[in-house]
């Protein structure tokens, strides 16, 4: 681990945010670093897009997938109208309703709908559920193959085992050195180097690099993500952001706890990053560094994504009295 930010109260640095990060080409070389790229993490929802492969590779062509469906498949939404509509637009193809989820419940992360709800006394659902797109990509190859439905979120389930697979083989990482646990909506979630990851990664944008028969999947996956960013997240999100500004340069995924990673099709690159206070703030400010230091902003957006992710240290008077800095 090492220092990727710094909280100052005036001049004195007293707070400090460790963590690590590793840039790496589609051949697997590692291009720019801090920390230990060795590092085993778990990757949280930066892992969608791998985890989006299995029903894409299996069977996009059989439920005619929109792009639009497919960039919902890979999102951790914020519960706007347009997501919601996505999601039931995606299980209705299958056969299914929400009824089918088991993601569990929690109010969107859009303030103006989970404001709009509240006022209105209406319960959030699974559908609301950031991870709901992703959870009826699993139900989707489930009903594709004939697997069990109420199950699909465990560990022991087939298409919990063939994601496993999926990200070894994108990854070029053993199946059974991937260390497992449960994530926030209740499926597995996969632990691996910060190297490897930001490979896989790399490859998913370099798709040329993926074995044959996984490179149309991985294609469809970019496409879909750099022409509808606002459907991976949402219309107020670092990934729409950084996306959208930058047409056809990058694909961005957000995780939970610290993770971010993402890739840079045209330089055929990708990164990851682990901070390991898992304060969202403080990772998003080093992630724009980040993009500053690979010079994936550009100078006319520099202003905005600084204003976007400053953090001011204010006193009660709310007078500022700190800030914290990136430090790569």
């Amino acid at each position: 681990m090492e220092v990727l930010a710094k909280t100052y109260r005036g001049e004195v640095a007293d707070l400090f945010t460790y963590g690590s990060l590793a840039v790496v080409d589609s051949d697997g070389n590692i291009v720019y670093k801090k920390g230990n790229p060795d590092e085993i993490a778990f990757a949280r929802s930066s892992a969608k897009l791998m985890q989006a492969m299995v029903p894409i590779y299996n069977c996009c062509s059989e439920y005619e997938l929109s792009q639009k469906e497919i960039a919902q498949i890979c999102a951790s939404h914020s519960g706007e109208p347009f997501h919601i509509k996505t999601v039931r637009g995606i299980l209705k193809k299958i056969g299914l309703d929400e009824k089918y989820l088991k993601c569990g419940a929690h109010y969107p992360f859009k303030p103006e709908v989970e404001r709009e709800m509240k006022e209105k006394s209406i319960e959030p659902g699974d559908i609301h559920n950031n991870c709901s797109g992703k959870h009826a990509g699993m139900l989707m190859t489930s009903v594709f193959k004939g697997y069990s439905l109420d199950d699909y979120y465990k560990s022991d389930h087939p298409v919990q085992k063939e994601i496993r697979k999926m990200i070894s083989r994108i990854c070029d990482y053993p199946y059974e050195d991937i260390l497992m646990g449960t994530d926030g909506c209740g499926v597995p979630v996969h632990a691996l180097p910060i190297y490897k990851f930001a490979y896989g990664m790399a490859r998913m944008g370099d798709e040329e690099k993926l074995d044959e028969e996984l490179r149309s999947s991985a294609k469809k996956i970019k496409d879909a993500i750099l022409k509808y960013p606002e459907y991976t997240s949402g219309t107020d999100r670092i990934d729409y952001f950084l996306i959208s500004k930058n047409p056809g340069e990058l694909v961005v995924k957000s995780g939970a706890n610290g993770y971010y990673a993402g890739y840079f099709p045209n330089k055929k690159m990708g990164f990851a990053l682990k901070t390991y206070d898992g304060n969202t703030e403080i990772r998003n400010l080093i992630v724009v560094a980040l993009m500053k230091e690979l010079g994936m902003i550009k100078r006319e957006d520099e202003k905005f994504f600084d204003d976007l992710v400053k953090i001011d240290i204010l006193n009660h008077r709310k007078e500022k009295v700190g800030e914290t800095l990136a430090n790569l």
